[in-house]
């Protein structure tokens, strides 16, 4: 069965069904895309971070193509920023989180802010969210109320204080309270609503040992109650969502990278944990965010970062996944409605074009089905989860209080230069024709073959873009893998480069 050729048409109907694949870089910046959200005009709002230094705002059209950049500029008071998440509050207006380096009297230091942006991604207004003057500070996430109301989580990066406000849509405040620990830190990272309760989850850190942390809070912020979770893998809780009246929990442990799905019922008792297959990852490089709710019963886990994700369409009951597939980049969101899904993902390390090593870039990518998506991704992957066993749990009181309550602040985003879109990309390697190439099978062991490259020469790439081998397909069009190492690898054939999966079988 290893050397029958099963050949796989890479993206045969690109142009027939998928809506569009574009890929977005700047020349002069590295750009890291982290979020993006979908205006009721159709326009995508893509942030992120451009150089390391500044945040940034794109904004795309309905196919993808970007239409304008602007970013947060150093200024007499701000030195750098970053925007990490954005989400729609209505059809006009979403709101971006991160943080700003601010001259906060004699010292510099960072400051959690929100801007409100339209449908056209003009910023409306903005504030700063100091979780203590004295302290490092960011906006960890934004969480839909109501078409004008939203909440707002901010920590300080030290991890001892955690502030939740609740906002209009026009920026004034309605509370904000205060939640830190008595006798050790913790960051709060991600809130979840379900009715009008507040669940709000991170990791707290003690005595050199992380744990999963989950609260739940009443509708003004107020502590309910709470628990610890403490398991080998040292949780680190990043995401919760409601499905179908429980919690599914994102946790990114801190030993062994590992990626588990926490499930607890709505009291915090566990009810079902999986391990999932993750891809070398860097910490900033993975996504924040890496869970999104299909319906009640179904939602999307992905993982990875660096020069490959996978991703799992995930049942609630048993957290088996439904099916998945693996894209050669970040993925940094992942939406599917009722009538297509797409992707915002962001550029490995290095990506090869024209044997050039390249600077950062993103990607957005939309299907109609998750069917024609399927046939847009590289292949699946079927290797199932891991049980585990479950966390131990204890009870956690953090203290609240009143909070520092979010102050206005308006810095403007400048236009920047023209990015450059690539359309109907392949991965972002770019250059491959889509429509012809054929080859397989893919994952392969022993060989692989390209249809039509028959005797002719090639170059061998890992993921970091350096070249490892070079020669020429046999006379059948194979080429052999038995000697590589089980993982990725790149081909250049041509003018086209082709990502391959090695696996070697017992």
């Amino acid at each position: 069965m290893k050397n029958v050729l099963l050949f796989i048409g890479f993206l045969p109907a690109l142009f027939n069904a998928q809506t569009f694949v574009n890929r977005t870089y700047s020349n002069l910046y590295d750009v890291q895309a982290r979020a993006n959200t979908r205006m009721g005009n159709g326009n995508f709002l893509v942030t992120g971070t451009q150089a390391f230094a500044n945040g940034f705002l794109a904004v795309h059209d309905s196919t993808g193509v970007c239409l304008s950049s602007s970013y947060l500029s150093p200024g007499a008071l701000s030195s750098y920023s970053s925007f990490d998440h954005i989400t729609r509050i209505n059809d006009t207006l979403a709101i971006i989180g991160g943080r700003i380096s601010l001259a906060v009297g004699p010292a510099e230091n960072w400051q959690g802010i929100t801007i409100a942006v339209n449908a056209s991604g003009t910023p409306l207004w903005s504030t700063i969210h100091p979780t203590n003057s004295q302290e490092d500070g960011i906006t960890r996430d934004i969480e839909r109320i109501s078409d004008s109301t939203f909440l707002s989580l901010s920590t300080s990066l030290s991890g001892i204080n955690n502030t939740l406000s609740m906002m209009h849509a026009s920026g004034s405040v309605y509370w904000t309270k205060a939640l830190y620990a008595n006798a050790d830190a913790f960051t709060l990272k991600d809130i979840c609503l379900v009715g009008s309760t507040i669940y709000a989850c991170g990791t707290r850190y003690q005595n050199g040992d992380h744990s999963g942390i989950l609260l739940t809070l009443d509708s003004a912020g107020n502590y309910v109650t709470g628990r610890l979770y403490d398991h080998p893998i040292q949780p680190d809780f990043i995401q919760v969502i409601e499905q179908d009246n429980a919690l599914i929990i994102a946790n990114r442990g801190y030993s062994n990278n590992a990626h588990m799905l926490l499930k607890t019922d709505l009291n915090g008792t566990t009810l079902d944990q999986k391990t999932m297959n993750s891809w070398m990852a860097m910490p900033e490089e993975e996504a924040w965010k890496p869970l999104h709710s299909e319906d009640s019963s179904t939602f999307w886990f992905w993982n990875g970062g660096s020069f490959g994700s996978n991703a799992y369409r995930v049942s609630s009951l048993d957290l088996m996944p439904l099916s998945s597939f693996m894209h050669l980049g970040n993925i940094q969101t992942l939406y599917c409605g009722d009538s297509s899904i797409y992707m915002l993902s962001s550029g490995p390390m290095y990506g090869i074009k024209s044997n050039v090593i390249m600077q950062k870039h993103y990607s957005l990518t939309e299907a109609d089905s998750v069917e024609l998506w399927y046939q847009y991704c590289t292949y699946p992957n079927n290797e199932m989860p891991l049980n585990e066993t479950a966390p131990t749990t204890s009870i956690c009181i953090p203290t609240t209080t009143t909070g520092n309550s979010p102050n206005p602040f308006f810095y403007p985003l400048l236009g920047n230069e023209p990015w450059i879109n690539e359309t109907n990309c392949v991965e972002m390697l770019g250059n491959l024709a889509e429509n012809t190439l054929r080859f397989g099978p893919n994952p392969c062991d022993l060989t692989v073959r390209f249809e039509g490259y028959e005797n002719q020469p090639y170059t061998l790439y890992n993921t970091l873009g350096q070249r490892i081998a070079s020669g020429i397909i046999d006379a059948q069009g194979f080429l052999s893998t038995e000697q590589l190492g089980s993982g990725n690898y790149i081909v250049r054939l041509s003018e086209n480069t082709v990502p391959i999966h090695v696996i070697h079988g017992p």
